[in-house]
């Protein structure tokens, strides 16, 4: 299964530089699935998923492609990026005027499918899989900074999976203007290591800057097509993962490892801040019902 959203590309200072013309022309001539910003060297390594955290990670399925990956929040709640819930709107608003997500963009009950538990001999393969549907999901749009902070959606699985597979608990921001100053972890299912067993996991890399608006999170760690909607943790000081965002794009994607970071092949994650509260309410409502 293979798709690329069509939002990892534009670079923020293009917006000021170059305009919203040129920036649109970028996002709909996004860099080839293969392209990826990867610093100093590439410390992805792909890991059996039988462990916590790496288990409670999964993809996002639309029309039998995968569109993005996805983490468990709850027993019956996860969360992926906008971009890849709404994969095909996401596209028509980067290569459309700039009015905003269009009209059209499906509400709440948008149905996907949530696939978790990757088969260990047999890679492609997920033991198990569940309808997944928009309960929540930010003021997305891919044309202006303040727009990408909306990159996010939470889905409600039919199956409860969080059950078996347990899930990933979220890093409660104490400011708005937070910069995790810990090592950081990403989890997901890159389209480049559809043919590779495990998830892929890189441990170490680290926030480098916030902005260019409250929400958004500048990161070394390595970003390729396919990571969209993926966790990024932080070790607190107790030893603990928690996360504190989820992977939105790369900026200029190369084929190169690049020698050191740079700003303008930055990677970006949207900062938990944009959608904890959305996401507790979420959950409350889900606490308050009868099993």
């Amino acid at each position: 299964m293979s798709a690329r959203p069509g939002s990892e590309c534009a670079p923020v200072y293009a917006w000021r530089v170059l305009g919203l013309p040129v920036v649109l022309l970028c996002m709909m001539l996004f860099a080839g699935a293969a392209a990826a910003n990867v610093f100093v060297a590439d410390r992805r390594a792909y890991r059996p998923a039988d462990q916590p955290l790496l288990r409670s990670v999964g993809i996002v399925v639309n029309a039998g492609r995968q569109v993005g990956s996805a983490f468990l929040v709850g027993e019956c709640h996860a969360v992926t990026t906008f971009h890849s819930a709404f994969f095909r709107d996401a596209q028509a608003a980067s290569s459309e005027e700039p009015i905003g997500v269009p009209d059209d963009v499906p509400h709440r009950g948008h149905a996907l499918a949530f696939h978790i538990g990757p088969d260990p001999e047999r890679p492609g393969v997920f033991r198990h899989r569940s309808v997944a549907r928009v309960v929540d999901f930010g003021n997305y749009h891919p044309a202006a900074p303040r727009g990408m902070t909306g990159d996010w959606a939470i889905l409600q699985l039919d199956d409860c999976l969080g059950r078996e597979y347990g899930f990933l608990p979220t890093l409660r921001p104490t400011s708005a203007d937070y910069l995790p100053q810990g090592p950081l972890m990403t989890i997901s299912f890159p389209y480049s290591g559809g043919k590779r067993a495990g998830v892929a996991v890189e441990e170490g890399c680290r926030a480098r800057d916030s902005g260019p608006v409250i929400g958004l999170i500048a990161v070394d760690c390595a970003f390729e097509a396919g990571m969209s909607g993926g966790p990024v943790l932080e070790k607190q000081g107790d030893g603990q993962w928690r996360v504190v965002g989820i992977m939105q794009l790369r900026f200029s994607p190369v084929k190169r490892v690049l020698p050191a970071f740079e700003y303008r092949h930055r990677n970006q994650m949207v900062h938990a801040v944009a959608f904890f509260r959305a996401l507790e309410r979420v959950l409350a409502q889900r606490a308050g019902r009868p099993h």
